[in-house]
């Protein structure tokens, strides 16, 4: 995928930089501040997911080995999962209750999507692939009392942070041939998020909150980062964003108990 870059922008050590940022923001105001007042902080939070999909996207692009990427995502989702369950069950009255937070099995199921498109030609491999991801949601609904073990190790489709329709906008910005069309996703997913807010509210339904809710409109606010990024690597800071990215919400659990 070939773009017209500009020689002055950002590149991907700042862009992530940035993703760190809005991160934080974003989880100082599910942590710390939720429920008091206007909360800007999840506002301008909203940047941190598409930015961190779109990091993802290119990723996709450049790594020789999509499937190994993938299982890369999955062992650190794993990881972070079994932590966050340990601290949030044997260190209860420490961290307190909470629910899991790891949001890569949406990154997961895009690059596992896109490998089975590029890389399964056979129709049969096709078919079983598509079923390993039907797999996980036949073997929640059969797990019983080991639904949440179950779901940490077999996460489904259905149910990742901010919906199929998250992972639909990753591929769909993989396959876009150009940055201006990676634009104009953007734009129509978030109006999209409005539009389904909207439905769901008025019929009364719980479907995909997590992406259909008004709030959520605002990751039209990584518009200007996706412009001015420059298709440029820079410092690599893999290892550390996977550990800071558990590491600070479990200091903001921490510090939400005092």
């Amino acid at each position: 995928m070939n773009y017209e870059r500009p020689k002055t922008g950002i590149d991907s050590f700042q862009l992530k930089c940035l993703g760190i940022f809005f991160m934080t923001l974003d989880h100082i105001g599910s942590y710390l501040v939720a429920g008091i007042g206007p909360n800007l902080f999840r506002t301008a939070g909203r940047i941190a997911a598409p930015l961190f999909l779109y990091v993802a996207v290119n990723s996709a692009h450049h790594t020789r080995n999509k499937l190994r990427y993938a299982l890369r995502l999955y062992f650190a989702h794993v990881l972070i999962c079994l932590i966050t369950l340990f601290l949030t069950t044997c260190m209860r009255d420490v961290f307190g209750e909470h629910e899991q937070f790891s949001i890569l099995p949406a990154f997961i199921y895009m690059i596992f999507i896109i490998w089975i498109r590029e890389e399964c030609r056979k129709p049969l491999f096709q078919i079983l692939s598509i079923g390993m991801l039907i797999l996980p949601n036949i073997l929640l609904f059969l797990s019983g009392p080991f639904s949440e073990i179950c779901h940490i190790f077999l996460p489904d489709l259905l149910s990742v942070p901010y919906s199929p329709f998250f992972v639909m906008m990753g591929i769909c910005w993989y396959y876009a041939k150009s940055r201006e069309k990676q634009m104009y996703i953007l734009v129509a997913f978030s109006f999209l998020t409005l539009i389904g807010a909207q439905i769901v509210g008025r019929l009364n339904i719980w479907l995909y909150t997590g992406f259909f809710q008004a709030s959520q409109f605002w990751m039209i606010l990584f518009l200007p980062l996706m412009y001015l990024y420059n298709g440029q690597q820079g410092k690599p800071i893999r290892k550390f964003f996977y550990v800071y990215y558990p590491l600070h919400i479990y200091v903001l659990m921490l510090i939400g108990q005092w």
